[in-house]
């Protein structure tokens, strides 16, 4: 399997909008020692409504860090990433949170595939 941008989860979309939000972490600042993912998986896979507000501001300030055309690239697939999220779910069921794992393992595979294409 790879990405479906198709899918429209609310499990799987929220798995990939976390790796993209990683992925903006950790290329405005290089080098970092642990990523958001050593702080909110778990939040943001059980409860996500009570992890994404903050890490949509923090992601704000990552992105003012970031090359103009990088900017625009991570806004873009953000922007078609939520087109598809009306809110925030109090809390995923189980079976949405191993969807949630497979759309960040999906997202981040995308981004080693374009890395590799480069």
């Amino acid at each position: 399997m790879s990405l479906d941008v198709n899918n429209t989860n609310a499990g799987y979309r929220l798995g990939r909008l976390f790796a993209v939000l990683e992925k903006i972490q950790s290329e405005a600042n290089p080098g970092l020692n642990s990523t958001i993912r050593d702080r909110y998986y778990g939040s943001a896979s059980g409860t996500p409504t009570t992890v994404f507000p903050s890490l949509l501001r923090l992601k704000n300030h990552h992105l003012a860090k970031l090359e103009n055309d990088s900017r625009i690239f991570f806004e873009r697939l953000l922007s078609e990433i939520m087109s598809d999220i009306s809110d925030f779910p109090r809390f995923l069921t189980i079976e949405d949170q191993g969807r949630f794992a497979i759309g960040y393992y999906h997202q981040t595979q995308e981004f080693y595939r374009k890395k590799e294409e480069k």
